[in-house]
């Protein structure tokens, strides 16, 4: 029933604009051209930049009207209302005529908003407006909103038209609704030539040609011409009429390079110094994350999880990544390449940050003997879980967000972009939370602080982004706004994760490059020598207590029958240890008894070995590798 339905108001809207119009009066002498017919061009035109938004207006236009009709309440004067109030909706551009249609109550109306006036389709349906029609009448058989191709016409003040359509509901009760804005200037195209004298004086692969209407009464289009991006002219790179072009012959441009003009050309080399910016931060990222393997084993690298380090760098370059994206010449890639590699880059950068906060915090809390730490294999799944989640959430972004192809229009709604921002938001406050929590712990190299600074800078770089989205400047559609966003938040992410462990390898090498240096009977106080420094009293003191640590270990061991030889070595800081059960010292000692009476020295010896294990966990300073731990002077950074 619905699909007979569907036939039968296609029909009718058919049959309706091909119908002959009633006669009228002849219209009264205007300065417009005496023969105005439309001209229906084969392209469409340059979509608005908020497009999302003029698809959501129509949609609901066309959803209240169906309701009106399900009700039975929809007339010519309900519809008018619903007509002049989408007219108003606050879309830029404005509207500029509105079309409301219901083929089975014989219901249409076309309302244009300058000058006031509203059209009745049954009483006029002029070769003028037959274009409204077709536009309202194309969306009837189709679920999704459809853009029209762009046409001129002399309704009102001639210019061209450009129209979105949709319809909603179902069966009787389905209803059609678009909305029609005017265009300023369109592309030149074949279809324009007759109208514009014949082609245009510029070569149509180095310039950029646009067509608008004309104020003589002989013409009713005139174009300009101007360079494409790329390109340069001796004339400049603004836009240059028709008339100009007469005088100086076939306009054709010259490719930016060697030799070009340097003020014509600035744009574009603006826009290479971006990309070259851009890509020195992933090339950057690569570097540091070469160095960090290499120096995976050293002390300021090995405390805080290289493999973490790793991911936080691998982030950072997706983010690098996303702001050089933005050069790519089609918009649907280049939407979708920049919000994926932006939002997996962040989580995979900032989420890292969080995760190694929270192991901070844990190894804070625990601290008993047998203590939990998570590990690296812990945080990274962790992390690869976060990741696959947000894999998911751009896996929706795409499916339901239709890129489109011009390059000047936005690539999604508004909403997407709110709530990814509080996405984003809600895990730097989760981190800052688990820093605060964790501010009483004794971290070195003071990471937990440079990792807060890091999560504080860029919640405010997104804060700021966001309040710039919201005042209307739509920073997602710059190119110079993205580089700045990222080189700030993978920037912050550098600094301050990596900065402090880079700083300390190098001050500790370069103390301890200091302190082999000097003889062991070189000292302080010679003549003709200047006062040390703190750093230099402590990196001797450093190396006298190092000699005395090293000779007492020395004077323990040699020729020392009570070491065990099979015992010692160094244990591993993360060793987990379990207590005794009480009484197990006395069960040794009875061991050791029972091993004399039985004569057996080799059996004393294992006795004694077993009692060792009631020990306390701590290294034995007589060991035969020497104590298994160290201070921050015994280990090369």
């Amino acid at each position: 029933m619905g699909a007979r339905w569907a036939r039968c108001a296609a029909l009718a809207l058919a049959w309706c604009a091909c119908a002959a119009a009633p006669a009228s009066p002849p219209p009264a002498p205007s300065s417009a051209p005496i023969s105005c017919d439309p001209l229906l061009l084969k392209k469409t035109p340059p979509l608005p930049q908020n497009v999302r938004d003029y698809e959501a207006a129509v949609a609901q236009t066309a959803r209240a009207l169906s309701e009106l009709v399900e009700q039975g309440a929809a007339d010519e004067v309900r519809a008018a209302a619903l007509a002049r109030a989408a007219a108003r909706a606050p879309l830029n551009p404005p509207p500029a005529a509105v079309a409301l249609g219901a083929p089975q109550l014989h219901l249409g109306i076309l309302y244009i908003a300058e000058p006031s006036r509203l059209i009745i389709f049954q009483q006029n349906n002029s070769a003028t407006l037959q274009q409204f029609w077709r536009t309202l009448a194309s969306a009837w058989n189709a679920s999704l909103v459809l853009w029209s191709n762009a046409w001129y016409s002399c309704e009102g003040s001639p210019g061209w038209w450009g129209g979105t359509a949709a319809a909603r509901g179902s069966g009787t009760a389905r209803a059609a609704a678009a909305i029609f804005r005017r265009i300023t200037a369109l592309p030149c195209e074949e279809a324009m030539y007759e109208w514009l004298g014949g082609p245009p004086l510029c070569d149509p692969v180095t310039t950029d040609c646009e067509a608008f209407p004309s104020e003589n009464k002989d013409l009713k289009l005139e174009y300009n011409c101007k360079c494409s991006s790329g390109h340069w002219h001796a004339n400049g790179g603004g836009w240059i009429g028709k008339s100009t072009l007469s005088k100086s012959g076939h306009m054709k441009c010259t490719p930016c390079g060697l030799g070009s003009n340097p003020v014509a050309c600035l744009a574009d080399a603006y826009r290479a110094s971006l990309l070259a910016a851009n890509l020195a931060g992933m090339l950057l990222c690569l570097v540091i994350g070469l160095i960090i393997f290499r120096k995976r084993k050293c002390k300021a690298v090995a405390m805080s999880m290289w493999t973490v380090l790793e991911v936080v760098l691998l982030g950072a370059m997706l983010m690098y990544a996303s702001a050089a994206s933005q050069y790519i010449s089609v918009a649907r890639w280049r939407c979708v390449a920049g919000a994926w590699l932006r939002e997996l880059g962040f989580v995979a950068c900032y989420g890292s940050v969080v995760l190694r906060l929270w192991v901070l915090l844990a190894e804070f809390r625990t601290r008993k003997a047998h203590r939990w730490t998570p590990r690296d294999s812990e945080v990274l799944r962790i992390v690869a879980a976060m990741v696959l989640g947000a894999a998911c959430y751009l896996s929706a972004f795409t499916a339901t967000t239709a890129c489109d192809e011009d390059a000047s229009a936005g690539c999604a709604r508004a909403a997407w972009h709110h709530v990814t921002a509080a996405a984003e938001l809600l895990l730097l406050a989760a981190g800052l939370r688990i820093a605060h929590a964790a501010r009483n712990a004794n971290v070195p190299f003071q990471e937990r602080g440079w990792l807060a600074a890091a999560l504080w800078a860029e919640g405010l770089c997104g804060a700021a982004w966001r309040a710039a989205a919201l005042a209307g400047a739509a920073p997602e559609r710059s190119a110079l706004a993205a580089a700045a966003r990222a080189h700030l938040s993978a920037g912050a992410a550098l600094a301050c994760v990596l900065a402090p462990r880079l700083w300390h390898g190098y001050r500790a090498r370069s103390l301890a490059q200091e302190v082999s240096r000097r003889g062991p009977a070189e000292g302080f106080g010679v003549e003709g020598e200047e006062e040390p420094t703190s750093e230099e009293v402590r990196a001797e003191l450093k190396r006298l207590y190092m000699q005395l640590e090293i000779l007492r270990n020395q004077t323990l061991r040699r020729d020392n029958p009570h070491i065990s030889k099979r015992r010692g070595g160094r244990k591993p800081p993360h060793r987990r240890f379990s207590l005794q059960k009480k009484g197990s010292r006395e069960k040794a000692l009875q061991a050791r008894r029972g091993g004399k009476n039985k004569g057996g020295s080799a059996s004393a010896v294992e006795a004694s070995e077993v009692g060792d294990g009631s020990r306390t966990p701590e290294d034995s300073v007589c060991s035969a590798e020497g104590p298994s731990h160290y201070t921050d002077g015994d280990t090369q950074a």
